[in-house]
């Protein structure tokens, strides 16, 4: 059949489903918790609260805030920090210092107390930190290296400067501080052959003591408890807390192993006889993909006996790591998951086991929408950091006067990684309006609904899919401009054997609807449709001298674009009911009498509405500014809506929205029902039918089995999935007798969900054989299985037609 036309005018009838346009309420999908826990840095730990930084829903920080354990935030120093104009610090102690590069002054900044005090750094010195009510500062030699520290407090508004000072030549060798309590500080020293961590007193500033045997690098921590002075060396093979009795630090060492690496290092602390420790997270994602939210927290007994897991997930953050309370325990933040997360305190309990309490809870981050796809209200999005890797994600959504999403669910995940090469899951996904989801994998396509009902479709070279319906799916390459052999492949998930493809082009623009294949015609500015099955032909004229770089089709309109760098720009949509043609812009996705687009420039989301063909108008969506990648928004081709990410890349909600456009009449766009069983067949006793609609279905659907007398036999109740309906017949009456050999007929009856439109009935034949013997029905895993599908029936004698036609 050949429908050759220039696009004129001819009569239109508005139709009951054509009422007037009406605007439905948006649907907002608020996106998950992310999958790694919010990002809280602690910096110090004092009796009433907690020196932090925590990560916004973006990517930054809060300012430096003083969280007390009961009460709201209080900001410290500029908001938004300024590491370059300011440091901000304390350790242990409810003493904050905020030191300002400017004028080179120090507030302290009592949290506890509610007052502050403020001072000026002596000339030539430089500052440190902050030590409760101590400041370190340094002074320097003319070579740059450490002249001596210092350290400074007020007294009744005064300022004392307390030189740090040793005995036989023991001296301060570098401005670092190691670690520290209410009473020491823990430096780097020289002068003494026992070792290199020394230790200050914060009231005289005399070094004290060495810890012997001690060595220095960059990661070096010391750690303290009420008995004991330990050092820690993470990052060069000793994976060992050397420890220290305070009353005699020339006594014998014990030491405690903690595994750490320079790549993986770990971090720790003492409370009570237990050395507590939290192993950075590795940087990459694993083959223990929970480890992506922190390792484990442990604490391993001083005395010897089995380490504890003291929480499943930590993270490690700000100056420290791990950062002592002046009680002798230690706050971490930490938990089972990203919504179990809280600043967590360890402590001594009374039988000296260590106590594990929770200070206050860290709300999970929002997760963020990747690309998205919607057919028959299925409603695919691939989550970027919901999951350990990107994965594909489904919910269905019903969109109207009163909008609803139902329960997400998950349709594809990638492997664990033990590489770091990481992966993902659903990217380019293509909802195919039958329930499952297509998207590239390998050298081929992967189909699914669901983790566990993947079929992959092998197909020659590589590519993307282009276009899909149903059971069809075009996969390669769209339109290709410049130089290069690019390929284009039609595959058939019904096509018998284990090769799916059905045919193989040279690549250009192409669409599926149903059976119908679009593709520019064989003549510049003419497009051609073939049927899949049948290889008839339809063709129309565009009006213009160009060759589609896009075609979309929706029942009975197809939308053409010409952007090629040799035509001039031109887009269009063909009526194929009218046999007219409608001006719209082109950069648009198509629905039923729409297509959906967005205007950078003007930065709205916009909805081009030609359903009356006579008038077209445009409304906005939404106001969403900046660039919207195409796939970052959806049209459902199978009913009725548009789905799209109004902050691409960002935390934060999807939104839904029904387009207010009558939709057309309930279709069978393609049917797949055997027209014979063998009820004597060890394989396949059993009679199966697949019909593809256009748009849903209300639930209620069946197919009524009659005799050659027009007798009711069965009837059955059609499982939907999507837009799709399928059924299955294993031969027997209502009273569970078989049926005699002979014909019979099917019927199928269809109500659209929406309401819009007439019942749709759809009939054919079945020959039942096998009958005389004795029946053997096997639950064939065709169209009752997950899949969703049938028998296949080879439409071989129709290869050479078909691709003729092509």
């Amino acid at each position: 059949m050949a429908l050759a036309a220039a696009g004129g005018t001819l009569p239109f009838l508005l139709t009951s489903a054509h009422a007037a346009t009406t605007v439905p309420p948006p649907l907002t999908i608020d996106a998950p918790d992310r999958y790694l826990p919010r990002p809280y840095n602690l910096e110090s730990a004092g009796t009433v609260g907690d020196l932090n930084q925590t990560q916004l829903d973006s990517d930054a920080f809060t300012a430096y805030r003083w969280s007390p354990v009961s009460g709201d935030p209080q900001t410290v120093g500029k908001d938004p920090a300024d590491t370059f104009a300011e440091r901000i610090g304390g350790h242990a102690s409810d003493v904050v210092g905020v030191y300002t590069v400017a004028d080179r002054s120090v507030e302290l900044k009592d949290m506890k107390a509610g007052t502050s005090a403020r001072f000026t750094l002596p000339e030539g010195q430089t500052y440190y930190g902050t030590f409760g009510e101590t400041v370190v500062t340094a002074t320097w030699t003319a070579g740059s290296d450490v002249d001596s520290l210092h350290l400074l407090r007020l007294r009744d508004g005064q300022l004392t400067d307390t030189p740090v000072t040793g005995e036989n030549g023991v001296r301060a060798a570098s401005y670092k501080v190691l670690g520290a309590d209410a009473g020491q500080l823990a430096i780097i020293v020289s002068g003494d052959p026992t070792g290199q961590v020394g230790l200050v007193d914060l009231a005289t500033g005399e070094i004290t003591g060495v810890l012997k045997g001690s060595w220095v690098s960059g990661f070096t921590q010391v750690v303290f408890s009420e008995t004991y002075a330990g050092w820690f060396d993470p990052a060069y093979g000793d994976e060992k807390v050397h420890l220290l009795r305070r009353d005699a630090l020339g006594g014998a060492e014990t030491t405690v192993g903690v595994a750490s690496a320079y790549e993986q290092r770990s971090f720790v602390a003492l409370v009570g006889d237990w050395v507590v420790s939290l192993r950075q997270t590795e940087s990459f994602r694993n083959s223990d993909a929970p480890k992506d939210r922190g390792e484990p927290l442990l604490a391993s007994p001083i005395g010897g006996g089995a380490t504890r897991t003291l929480l499943p997930h930590g993270r490690l953050g700000g100056t420290y790591g791990l950062n002592p309370t002046p009680d002798g325990g230690v706050l971490v933040a930490g938990g089972s998951s990203a919504g179990d997360w809280a600043v967590r305190k360890v402590s001594v309990r009374a039988d000296g086991s260590l106590g594990v309490s929770a200070v206050r809870a860290v709300a999970p981050k929002p997760g963020t929408y990747g690309t998205v796809t919607l057919a028959a209200g299925d409603l695919a999005v691939q989550e970027t950091d919901t999951n350990y890797l990107p994965s594909l994600y489904k919910r269905h959504i019903e969109l109207g006067d009163t909008p609803s999403a139902g329960k997400r669910s998950l349709v594809a995940e990638p492997p664990l990684s033990t590489d770091g090469t990481g992966g993902s899951a659903g990217s380019g996904a293509y909802a195919l309006g039958d329930g499952t989801f297509a998207y590239a994998k390998g050298p081929g396509i992967e189909v699914l609904s669901h983790p566990d009902d993947a079929s992959v479709l092998a197909a020659p070279g590589g590519g993307q899919v282009v276009d899909a319906s149903g059971r069809y799916v075009v996969y390669g390459y769209g339109y290709m401009s410049g130089f290069g052999q690019y390929q284009q492949h039609v595959i058939d998930r019904e096509k018998s054997g284990d090769d799916k493809v059905l045919l193989t082009r040279a690549a250009s623009a192409a669409a599926v609807w149903g059976t119908t294949f679009w593709t520019p015609g064989d003549t510049k500015g003419t497009v051609k449709a073939t049927d899949l099955k049948s290889g008839t032909t339809e063709s129309f004229s565009l009006g213009k001298e160009c060759t589609p770089t896009d075609l979309q089709a929706v029942g009975r309109w197809v939308y053409w674009t010409c952007d090629a760098y040799s035509d001039l720009p031109a887009s269009g949509v063909w009526d194929r009911t009218t046999q007219r043609m409608i001006d719209v812009p082109k950069g648009g996705k198509l629905g039923d009498g729409y297509v959906v687009l967005h205007d950078g420039t003007a930065g709205k989301l916009q909805l081009v509405d030609f359903h009356t063909v006579d008038s077209v108008t445009t409304r906005t969506l939404a106001d969403i500014t900046g660039f919207l990648a195409p796939n970052y928004y959806a049209v459902d081709r199978f009913g009725d809506g548009v789905a799209y990410v109004p902050e691409r890349g960002k935390p934060g909600a999807m939104r839904a929205v029904g387009s207010g456009v009558p939709t057309s009449p309930l279709a069978g766009i393609e049917a797949h029902p055997e027209t014979s069983v063998d009820l004597q067949s060890a394989t396949d006793a059993r009679w199966d039918g697949s019909w593809q609609l256009s748009k849903p279905a209300a639930p209620g659907a069946q197919v009524v089995i009659k005799d050659a007398g027009g007798k009711v036999v069965r009837t059955l109740d059609a499982v939907q999935r999507g837009a799709a309906l399928t059924a299955a017949w294993d031969g027997k009456r209502s009273n569970g007798k078989l049926s005699p050999n002979g014909p019979y007929t099917w019927e199928l009856t269809a109500t659209p969900q929406d309401g819009q439109g007439a019942q749709l009935k759809l009939s054919g034949a079945i020959t039942v054989t096998g009958a005389g013997g004795k029946a053997t029905p096997n639950a064939s895993n065709h169209l009752a299985a997950d899949s969703g599908y049938g028998a296949v029936r080879s439409h071989d004698s129709l290869a050479s037609r078909r691709e003729n036609a092509l």
